[in-house]
């Protein structure tokens, strides 16, 4: 994919120009062109390192999913990117196999629904919706989704360059379908492996706009040294099972 940078006249803003769409992202022309260039360098070196350390990971955990339950080793599903483009994503599948895609959907509807629910129906969605995915996800799958290690394939995503490490969380199609017309600014950046928002809250249904703003606030502020800030505050999720500040 070929990148190029434009100058936006009397503005603070630059020009990122991806496919004959524009993008604005705070910065100076040629400080951002050189910044765009570093990330995705340090995507492509992070990615290629992670999946080759993990690779041994990667054959224990697909012969352990295998072993425990029927279905596929991975878990796929079309996202969004930037500029609102779609992607497969890649996990480790941590649910018995059965197609949950329409009762996510249906979750996120109501937890997206004009006129916004009440503090108290957000309480019974997210609990209805939590016991019954607990009664879905199998003994590795929980496991997997504590450690994070679930998200391991998603380094071939950033390998590709559909994702970066940094970078606001892709959602589902279907999410997207029901967003708000202020959510969409967050895909003017790529989709990443861990994000502010991600570092900052637990995403539940009581926080999903403060999640939101938080990762418009990564858009109008980001700088390759954010994003080193963000990995660097990452590292107690990976090594410690809890939350970073």
């Amino acid at each position: 994919m070929k990148t190029t940078i434009k100058s936006h006249i009397n503005s603070e803003y630059s020009t990122l120009a991806i496919d004959n769409s524009s993008v604005l992202i705070v910065g100076d022309e040629k400080s951002l062109y050189w910044q765009l260039q570093s990330k995705r360098f340090i995507d492509i070196m992070g990615a290629s390192a992670a999946l080759l350390i993990s690779l041994p990971l990667w054959v224990l955990i697909a012969v352990i999913i295998k072993s425990n339950s029927k279905g596929p080793v991975f878990f796929k599903q079309k996202r969004i990117r930037e500029l609102g483009n779609e992607f497969e994503i890649f996990k480790f599948r941590t649910m018995h196999h059965y197609d949950s895609a329409e009762d996510h959907k249906a979750y996120i509807k109501q937890l997206l629904q004009d006129g916004d629910p009440t503090p108290e129906e957000r309480d019974r969605l997210l609990k209805e919706y939590t016991d019954f995915v607990h009664g879905k996800v199998t003994k590795i799958g929980k496991l997997l989704r504590e450690t994070s290690l679930d998200e391991l394939p998603q380094f071939w995503n950033i390998f590709k360059g559909e994702m970066s490490l940094v970078g606001p969380r892709p959602h589902p199609t279907y999410e997207v379908s029901e967003y708000k017309d202020w959510y969409h600014r967050r895909h003017q950046v790529k989709p990443g492996l861990t994000g502010w928002s991600k570092i900052n809250l637990r995403l539940t249904p009581k926080n999903y706009e403060e999640a939101i703003k938080f990762d418009l606030w990564y858009v109008d502020h980001w700088t390759l040294w954010f994003d080193m800030k963000i990995l660097f505050k990452t590292i107690p999720f990976i090594f410690f099972n809890r939350d970073a500040k």
